[in-house]
């Protein structure tokens, strides 16, 4: 459960998210929705939204065992919602889903992955 307050100093992430210090930093390079601002005295400081989609990302890699590429697909695909109020109905019936159907759908994001690679190095993007 995530403390009710505004801000989070980069040390309390690692007992609120349960994810080691050089993982979040990792993260912050991948995933844009972490976005911690620095304060005056040079500090990171993250917003209750950045803790959120910390938890939001363990959850996929972790959980759901999706790859990196994949989750950032999913979070830019909005089926799983940032919102704190909790799951939207398709955050909802991505969850519920049998493993056949993840299975099935990463298959199908992987795919689309890799016709978007070679689409980049045709065109020289």
């Amino acid at each position: 459960m995530i403390p009710n307050k505004s801000n989070f100093k980069f040390q309390e992430l690692t007992p609120i998210t349960g994810v080691k210090p050089y993982v979040i930093r990792f993260w912050e390079t991948e995933f844009e929705d972490i976005s911690p601002v620095t304060s005056d005295s040079g500090q990171r400081l993250y917003a209750r939204k950045d803790v959120e989609a910390i938890l939001k990302i363990k959850k996929l890699l972790f959980e759901e065992k999706l790859t990196i590429q994949e989750a950032k697909i999913a979070i830019k695909s909005r089926v799983i919602s940032f919102e704190s109020q909790g799951h939207d109905l398709e955050a909802t019936e991505h969850l519920s889903m049998k493993s056949s159907e993840k299975n099935l759908a990463k298959e199908s994001v992987l795919t689309c992955l890799q016709l978007i690679s070679e689409i980049k190095s045709k065109k020289n993007w």
